[in-house]
């Protein structure tokens, strides 16, 4: 795999002079895709790593296992949401410098978040070991599945550190335009995650069967290959000088700028995180209990392909919407969120169509169990409805982050998936004794709603006013 820096020809203008040339339709569409694609492509490799671990813990025929996993990757995302409380920020100050030509302020930018996201990963780490019995306490699982969730999750916990120092670099890569770059490193991160966990959860090549345990310890070496592939790739750029002292030593100024913008988008990611938590503890409540835990995983690890676009079209909405502020030209900057818009909906409004016609044979992929396979397909087919929506949400949030907005869409998020989403799943699943279906109905609602609001928030357009 080949990780060697690609430098910019004379025949391809960088972002910030696109940010003031004519805008064509066509030029506008082209700039987003060439923006974009990368980003979907690593969201595919994501997806695909993500698809073969439920498939490799399928293969331990264990539904304490999926259920353990499934809660455990919900745990490791409260980290990752934590991160983007730096890299939201970082991503949206280098895009808003690159497009002002200040190579100065990005190097500077991008230390002071790799210094941050240093003493945050530390931290993180020690506090969730700590706290982890309790927190599946309050979530009542079974004992078993608990003691699985453990074994998985122990190993994991020493990969948070470079977790959270990759994912900035990553996200100064994408405030740069550079989409590249961590499609590079996400190659190398899934390969050895990939082979780690073949190995060792499964145990094959003489080495030993460990179950969800091995899967923890290769996802946990992963990101450490993904730090060092990052870190090799940013010393090819002009933010190398970020990794000097002088910039990493933490400035209380600098850390008020990311974190004002990053901070409600790290909020709006706990709320989803920990909404989808008490989500899970209502289908934990039902008739199908574990079954239903365990049909959750799998049905967002196979819907993640359908969804996967509007990660990477929010990429693009994010860096593009941020470097044409920087050029001082909001009116571009619109017309690159609408157009990101455009083409993720319309990808995931096909992906969506597949999902509700092939829901059984995806669904088959991850688990053969029979208590477990018809939750899932039915989680598929009624989501397939909502991916439109879900893409139109996704990417709109994406350019209001490029622009700096991450207060408001936190709101919204706050509405749709606590007042609304939480109390509805436990009316129609609990109360009206639907089931995992009633939750399933829940959630697709919620998409929705948030996916409208966060329509109209960025038509009003107050965002191309914030200052970063």
């Amino acid at each position: 795999m080949d990780i060697q820096q690609e430098r910019p020809t004379a025949s391809e203008p960088s972002l910030s002079s696109r940010a003031t040339s004519p805008d064509s339709l066509r030029t506008i569409h082209l700039e987003v895709w060439r923006i974009a694609w990368p980003s979907v492509v690593t969201f595919f490799l994501m997806t695909a790593n993500s698809i073969l671990d439920r498939a490799f813990v399928g293969r331990l025929n264990s539904v304490d296992a999926l259920a353990a996993v499934g809660v455990g990757g919900q745990i490791l995302f409260v980290l990752v949401s934590l991160a983007m409380a730096i890299t939201v920020g970082t991503t949206a100050l280098v895009a808003r410098f690159t497009g002002a030509e200040e190579e100065e302020n990005s190097v500077q930018a991008t230390g002071q978040s790799l210094g941050l996201s240093l003493i945050t990963g530390v931290i993180c780490t020690l506090v969730i070991y700590l706290t982890l019995e309790p927190i599946l306490h309050l979530l009542k699982i079974a004992d078993s599945a608990q003691r699985q969730c453990l074994s998985f999750l122990h190993p994991s916990l020493f990969g948070i550190v470079p977790m959270f120092l990759s994912q900035v670099v990553n996200s100064a890569f994408r405030g740069m335009g550079d989409t590249r770059s961590p499609l590079k490193v996400m190659l190398w991160a899934n390969g050895v995650h990939i082979l780690g966990s073949w190995m060792f959860m499964l145990g094959n090549w003489g080495a030993p069967r460990l179950g969800v345990a091995g899967g923890g310890m290769a996802l946990a070496v992963s990101n450490y290959v993904s730090l060092g592939v990052s870190i090799y790739l940013l010393l090819r750029t002009p933010l190398r000088e970020s990794l000097q002292i002088k910039y990493l030593k933490l400035s209380l100024e600098w850390i008020r700028r990311i974190l004002r913008i990053g901070v409600p988008s790290a909020f709006t990611a706990l709320l989803r995180v920990t909404s989808m938590m008490a989500f899970t503890r209502i289908l934990a409540q039902t008739t199908q209990g574990t079954s239903a835990v365990a049909a959750l995983p799998i049905g967002l690890t196979a819907e993640s392909i359908a969804f996967m676009p509007g990660f990477g079209f929010s990429v693009a909405a994010s860096a593009l919407v941020g470097q044409a502020l920087g050029a001082r030209n909001p009116d571009r900057a619109e017309r690159y969120g609408w157009a990101s818009t455009i083409q993720a909906v319309i990808i995931m409004s096909l992906m969506g169509a597949i999902f509700f016609l092939a829901a059984e044979p995806f669904a088959r992929i991850f688990t053969r169990d029979e208590t477990v396979l018809p939750l899932a397909v039915s989680y598929l087919r009624i989501m397939a409805i909502s991916e439109p929506f879900l893409g139109l949400g996704m990417v709109l949030t994406g350019a209001l982050q490029g622009a700096g907005e991450t207060k408001k869409p936190s709101v919204i998020t706050a509405f749709s998936f606590w007042i609304f989403r939480l109390p509805v799943a436990w009316f129609l699943a609990i109360r009206l004794d639907m089931g995992a279906s009633g939750a399933w109905i829940a959630m697709a609602a919620t998409t929705i709603l948030s996916g409208i609001l966060t329509w109209i928030l960025f038509r009003q357009g107050r965002w191309k006013t914030i200052k970063v």
